[in-house]
């Protein structure tokens, strides 16, 4: 996983392609932002290889569901 720093964040066409973003996507690109997630996704892929629970962190997955781009 990488992480953008702040500048990125700042640049309006980063942004772009959030106009056609629904409403679980908006959720997942504030949570990939947050700093005590981020280091709990490095932990917990580091130790565990997925064995940690994303629905701590509000993720849930529907069956087949597909990322939009």
């Amino acid at each position: 996983m990488s992480v953008l720093g702040p500048k990125f964040w700042t640049d309006p066409d980063a942004y772009e392609a959030l106009r056609e973003v629904d409403r679980a996507g908006i959720m997942w690109e504030w949570l990939r932002r947050d700093p005590d997630y981020i280091r709990w996704y490095a932990e917990a892929s580091r130790t565990t290889r997925g064995a940690a629970d994303p629905a701590d962190w509000g993720l849930h997955f529907r069956r087949g569901a597909a990322l939009k781009r």
